[in-house]
């Protein structure tokens, strides 16, 4: 049946995209941290400017500088009301933005509809392009801050809903390859969960695990409705679903840099079993007795600054595992209450929306719990190891400084000595020297022997007196 039908009615385009404007995100690096502050007005200017100018549409937006509340709309208006700013392109689409500062990040809301009623005016397949012209809602690179959008596009079909719900997926296939200009097939993120939302279809593309380097296309959601009840469902907690969907980017986006901090860490214990570690037992495993050679020594010394450099690395992103861990418990408990608001208001349940909060963000949670398990014993690994060379080190150290310390007491005794035999010489020319031996030996030393020996004597008790008081010092 699907296959069959040609076209929608009343086609509309919304577009929901997130990023931080303050505190601190992680490059891609995972390592290097940058601390955002405030609101940058030119900023969300040039994000709407680039998609109206598509449209042909020249909007002027007053962006609010900043507010001390936590959250406020960005375009200047009413107190009392939404700050809305409403346009018409020359395509007759009509639409709003609706850009809000939520907590920490910006939330910029577009919405483009075709205006005509179901049954009405039909709207072909082809022409969904003119809803993504030049495809200026294929997301951008990634950058740090940015957290990701997702793009919702409804439309009324004229038949009864089929029994089974995937029926329609080839039809909402069909309505994204037209909307980003697709040729010959090219792949599309395969269709992740498809479930019964107000009595519409809607179905969901794009895994919260993937990034735009897997998924260039970011978060996709098709709704097809058969009635209008579902829309008047929608309109009553519609504002509350920007915010639900900043929780879902933020879980998302913390899981997805929770993986490129897991093969952060995983690279720094390859790179210790593969490299460090079996360099350090080379050197445990050596049997001699003597000191180390000085290249031996200066290895020693370099792994281990490369082990103090690996250590801080591994702390860091082990750190930003918990973060992420973290920010995805919380704002966990964000998207569960935001929904609940919303189910309040639309006064029924929204069981495929809570399914992410159920399955995928305890998941995520549970996920990062276990590499953080796996990996923590890593610390202790890398500190026994910094210990054991630096160990090595000392050791080594020790003993070399405790022989240059004897040869330099055996140098200085040869030194001393022979200054006290140049300084007492004279005595040897004023006094002829006689021996034992000899017949005119004389009845006394030699005055040249009693100076050497009273030298030695006095020597010999400066060092003790010395000593001693060292060992008082010590015991002190």
């Amino acid at each position: 049946m699907s296959q069959k039908i040609a076209s929608i009615y009343a086609p509309s385009l919304y577009w929901f995209a997130y990023q931080y404007h303050r505190g601190l995100v992680t490059s891609s690096e995972g390592t290097t941290a940058k601390i955002l502050g405030g609101i940058n007005p030119q900023w969300v200017r040039n994000q709407y400017d680039r998609i109206l100018k598509k449209f042909e549409v020249d909007l002027e937006l007053d962006i609010r500088q900043d507010e001390s509340a936590q959250d406020f709309d960005l375009l200047r208006g009413s107190d009392d009301e939404r700050a809305i700013a409403f346009f018409t392109t020359p395509q007759h689409l009509e639409g709003f933005i609706y850009p809000q500062s939520l907590h920490d990040s910006y939330a910029l809301n577009f919405n483009i509809y075709h205006p005509e009623s179901r049954g009405k005016k039909e709207y072909k397949l082809e022409d969904l392009a003119k809803f993504n012209p030049e495809n200026c809602f294929k997301p951008e690179p990634e950058f740090a801050s940015n957290l990701g959008q997702t793009l919702l596009l409804s439309g009324y079909l004229n038949t009864t809903a089929p029994e089974n719900i995937r029926d329609l997926e080839p039809l909402a296939k069909q309505c994204w390859i037209k909307f980003f200009h697709l040729e010959n097939g090219k792949p599309l993120p395969p269709l992740y969960r498809a479930y019964n939302l107000f009595g519409g279809y809607l179905y969901e593309y794009g895994s919260p695990k993937a990034n735009l380097e897997k998924n260039p296309y970011g978060h996709l959601l098709i709704w097809f409705l058969f009635e209008e009840y579902p829309t008047l469902m929608l309109q009553k907690c519609y504002w509350e679903l920007p915010e639900l969907l900043l929780y879902y980017h933020k879980i998302s986006k913390s899981f997805q840099d929770s993986r490129m901090y897991y093969e952060g860490v995983d690279r720094l214990v390859t790179h210790y079993e593969t490299t460090l570690n079996p360099a350090i037992q080379t050197y445990l495993n050596l049997q001699k007795k003597s000191p180390f050679s000085a290249t031996e020594l200066q290895n020693l010394k370099t792994t281990l600054k490369i082990l103090l450099k690996t250590s801080l690395n591994y702390t860091k992103e082990l750190r930003n595992l918990e973060y992420a861990h973290n920010t995805i418990a919380i704002n966990s408990k964000n998207y569960q209450t935001s929904l609940e608001r919303m189910e309040k208001q639309a006064h029924t349940g929204m069981e495929g929306l809570r399914l992410f909060h159920d399955k995928e963000a305890i998941a995520f949670q549970e996920q990062i719990r276990a590499d953080l398990n796996y990996f923590y014993p890593g610390s202790n690994l890398l500190n026994e190891a910094i210990a054991t060379i630096r160990g090595l080190v000392e050791i080594d150290q020790a003993e070399r400084d405790r022989h240059l310390e004897q040869q330099i007491q055996t140098f200085g005794t040869a030194i001393a000595f022979g200054a006290l035999v140049a300084s007492l010489s004279p005595l040897l020319f004023d006094h002829p020297m006689t021996f034992p031996w000899q017949e005119q030996h004389g009845d006394r030393l030699h005055p040249f022997i009693i100076a050497v020996l009273l030298s030695i004597a006095a020597a010999a008790l400066v060092w003790v007196v010395a000593r001693l008081i060292r060992w008082r010092w010590n015991r002190r």
